[in-house]
Order: C-alpha cells, then sequence, then structure tokens
C-alpha cells in the first residue's frame, strides 16, 4: 500500500487563518474619477522606482500639487465645456422678446449640415470620466483637495489628475525631490542575563 507524499512545505502550514481585516476597514481607499490612466501608471512607475507604495507617492504628489497652488506656482483655469444657451434669456412672462432679428447680423452664418452618426465616437478611446483610481489618502487632504475643487468648480478627480501629473512631471525635471526612509517596526525584543 502506497502511502500519499507530504512535503515538510505541508507540514509547516498550519490551518489557514481568516485574513484580521481591521486595517483595510480603518483605512479605505478614496476613489477619483477622470484622473488619466497615464498619469496613473506614472504614479505607479515612480512608486516601483522609489521602492513606496502608490498611495504614499500619490499623497506626496497631492501634498505638493495642493502646496504649488497655494504659493500660486500653479494656477487652474477651467474650461466650460458645454455652457447651455437661450435665445430668450429675459423671457419671464413680464416682458416679451423674440429669439430672432430679421436681416440684423453680420457675416451670414455658416451652412449647417446634418449631424453625422454617433458610431465615430463609439470608435473613440473610452471618456475620461470611465477611468477611476484609488488611493488610500488621510481624510484631511481629501477634504482639502474637495474643498479647492468646490473653490474652482472643477470635478475632485479632475483635479487630482491635474496635481498628480503636475507633481509627476516636477519629480521628472529633478525639482521635487522623494525621500523614502525605512520602516520602523516597534518588534525589537530584548533579552535580560
Amino acid at each position: 500500500m502506497a502511502l500519499p507524499q507530504i512535503s515538510v512545505v505541508d507540514l509547516m502550514k498550519g490551518p489557514k487563518k481568516p485574513r484580521n481585516r481591521t486595517w483595510e476597514k480603518a483605512h479605505r481607499a478614496k476613489t477619483f474619477r477622470s484622473v488619466p490612466e497615464e498619469v496613473s501608471a506614472r504614479v505607479v512607475a515612480i512608486a516601483d522606482q522609489v521602492g513606496v507604495t502608490a498611495d504614499e507617492v500619490a499623497r506626496a504628489f497631492l501634498e505638493y500639487g495642493l502646496f504649488c497652488m497655494e504659493r500660486e506656482t500653479l494656477t487652474i483655469q477651467p474650461k466650460v465645456k458645454g455652457t447651455r444657451m437661450t435665445l430668450y434669456p429675459l423671457d419671464s412672462g413680464w416682458t416679451k422678446q423674440n429669439g430672432w432679428v430679421e436681416e440684423g447680423w453680420n457675416p451670414v452664418p455658416k451652412a449647417v449640415s446634418p449631424s453625422k452618426s454617433k458610431r465615430k465616437r463609439e470608435r473613440e478611446e473610452p471618456r475620461l470620466w470611465a477611468s477611476r483610481v484609488a488611493y488610500r489618502l488621510p481624510d484631511e487632504l481629501v477634504k482639502r483637495l474637495k474643498e479647492k475643487a468646490d473653490r474652482h468648480n472643477v470635478p475632485v478627480g479632475e483635479l487630482v489628475g491635474l496635481l498628480l501629473k503636475h507633481s509627476a512631471n516636477r519629480y521628472e525635471e529633478g525639482v521635487l525631490r522623494l525621500t523614502p526612509y525605512p520602516k520602523q517596526d516597534a518588534q525589537a525584543r530584548w533579552e535580560e542575563r
């Protein structure tokens, strides 16, 4: 009768313990939309180069970007994409205003062709808002980011993307330095004799 072969590794392993997820629950990742994928890939590459986590690089870059905004070396000028227009701005019922004028416009407007089908859009790359990144950041930093985004009327994810891109550019130019330090674990064991 043949006995099953047992390796030393199998003997050393005990029963599998369930992982303790308290740290992950206490430090949830914050998700941001509209951060370009090449920017998040640069953050990961820089983190690998420096030897730290992408969360720490993102935190350092965001703090640096906010610092640059506060000292006004980085300014934000949001572009309004789809401003809705109206032909009747004062049409409130009290006043009557026409949304047209006869023979009152120079130069002559361009000829309008019927709109093309939207199939071309489907072939293009996916929309920027569909991309997401998640970093474990301190709540205070996220609060500051939201305040800046509200103040400048831009989405938080777009602000995060801008700050990460600015900081990554400054890092690659040699202006911003990241200085990693070894982690200090409190597991020193002393024996008295």
